[in-house]
This record gives C-alpha cells, sequence and structure tokens, in this order.
C-alpha cells in the first residue's frame, strides 16, 4: 500500500492538495501552525516556539490551548491521507518536555510534497548543471523552479516576525533566481525574452546593479545600444549623486558599452 499524495504549498498562500483538489486545513492560525512544522520538517518545534513564529504581538493567555487544538485537528487531516498499513504518509509525532511549553511536535513528510524544498531543491540542480555547462537544463530547472511561485510566500498568514523574516528570505532567493534565469536566457540567445524579464526585475528592484548591468547587455544584444548605454549612464548619475560612488561593476559595463561588446559584468 502507498500513502496518498498529499502536497503542501507555501510559496503563495498556504494550501495542501491531493491529487490536485485542495485539502481544506481551517482557520488562519491552523495554516500557520502547518506552515511552521512544514519549514522544519523532521524538526522538534516546541510550543513555546509555535507561540512566538504564530502570534504578530504577545501571545494571549489561551495561546498554548489554541495550539493544542490546531495540532488535533492537523493530526486528525494527515491520518485521511493514509491507505493501509504500510503507507508511509505525512505525520505528526508529539514529543514530550520537562515542562508544558517544552512539549514539542515534529512534522515527518518527503521533501518533494513542499513546494520549499522542491523550489530550493531545483535551484541547486540548475546551479549544478550551470557549472557543467549544460545551459539548457540549467534554464528547464529555472523555469520549473519559477513556475511554483503562486505570489508572496505564507501571504494568508499574519506578518509575525518569524513570518516576515520567512518571506524575506524567500524574496531573496527569488529574486537571485530571477537574475539566473535571466542570464541563462540571454546565455542561450533568447535576448528580447531577457530582456523582458529584466525590465520587470528593473522596475521591482531599481537600485540592484547587477539587474542593470544584465539588463544593459540584453539590450545591447536585442539591438538597443542606445538605450543599454543611457541606462547605464544614468544609473552611474544617480549613484555618484546619492551616494558619491561609482560601482566598478557598472563602470566596466559602460566601458565594455563603449570600447567593446557589451558583455561585461555578466554575473548575476
Amino acid at each position: 500500500m502507498k500513502a496518498l499524495s498529499l502536497r503542501f504549498r507555501l510559496l503563495g498562500p498556504v494550501r495542501a492538495t491531493h491529487e490536485g483538489a485542495e485539502t481544506a486545513l481551517g482557520p488562519p492560525q491552523r495554516r500557520a501552525v502547518l506552515a511552521i512544522l512544514l519549514l522544519s520538517p523532521g524538526q522538534a518545534v516546541t510550543i513555546a516556539t509555535l507561540r512566538e513564529r504564530v502570534w504578530t504581538g504577545p501571545p494571549p493567555a489561551s495561546a498554548t490551548q489554541a495550539i493544542h487544538v490546531h495540532i488535533h485537528h492537523l493530526r486528525h487531516l494527515l491520518r485521511q491521507f493514509t491507505d493501509g498499513a504500510d503507507a508511509t504518509p505525512p505525520r505528526l509525532v508529539t514529543h514530550p518536555g520537562h515542562a508544558p511549553d517544552q512539549v514539542s511536535y515534529v512534522l515527518h513528510t518527503a521533501p518533494e510534497t513542499i513546494d520549499v524544498a522542491v523550489f530550493r531543491g531545483l535551484l541547486e540542480d540548475g546551479e549544478t548543471a550551470e557549472g557543467d555547462g549544460d545551459t539548457q537544463t540549467a534554464l528547464a530547472h529555472y523555469d520549473t523552479a519559477l513556475n511554483l511561485w503562486r505570489g508572496e510566500p505564507l501571504a494568508d498568514l499574519q506578518p509575525s516576525p518569524y513570518v516576515r523574516s520567512i518571506r524575506l528570505s524567500l524574496a531573496e532567493i527569488r529574486l537571485d533566481l530571477g537574475k539566473r534565469h535571466a542570464a541563462t536566457l540571454l546565455a542561450l540567445g533568447a535576448a528580447a525574452r531577457a530582456t523582458a524579464e529584466l525590465q520587470d526585475l528593473h522596475a521591482h528592484h531599481p537600485a540592484d546593479e547587477s539587474i542593470v548591468v544584465l539588463l544593459a547587455r540584453a539590450l545591447h544584444a536585442t539591438g538597443a545600444h542606445t538605450r543599454a548605454l543611457r541606462l547605464i549612464t544614468d544609473e552611474l548619475d544617480r549613484w555618484e549623486r546619492e551616494y558619491g560612488l561609482l560601482p566598478p561593476a557598472l563602470l566596466d559595463q559602460r566601458d565594455s558599452l563603449v570600447h567593446g561588446d557589451g558583455r561585461a559584468g555578466v554575473t548575476p
């Protein structure tokens, strides 16, 4: 017998699906408890930690009891996705503690059932393929990783400090992937597509000089040499005006556009 396929999605609103159909998870606090456990798979998470990570401010007196209730319902949910005694479904295990708030919970589930883990794995596989010179395979991994995103991670949870830190961390990884994806497109000769993606990234991250360098390269590759040079020149003017600095990557890219082939600063 095999466990039914229950998959968890955190790269957007917190969701669980079985064979493509969404499974009801309950109220936002319950989804928050589940998400916190999923982000530490196989690791013990104490009630004290859950209280700290679920609530946006000091937890109420009822927080511990609320966590017990949410754990009870989550355990009941997971038990529905077991098919026979030999199955290995996601399971929630309780470990006793020396004090009530040191009772801990461990969620055991395969990494491939959690979209965040799948995303990180695809990014690593893409980087490995890229390092091996297999740009086409790298692009395929990056494409698949990008398609896992459905919006802001943990979008429907309250912005506790923990949730905010997870969102920020994942957003930084997503930005790095966006740059790698565009650079890979450019390496494969898809300059127009790379330009469109980089223009969108630049609009959302205007201060990121590596995006500017990549965008200038992409514009140059499409034949828009004047636009590329103007972009770099304007960015250098802004840096000097606002910070009194002239970033070497931008200077190198300007020199390459003026005197060379526009390919300086290729690393995202």
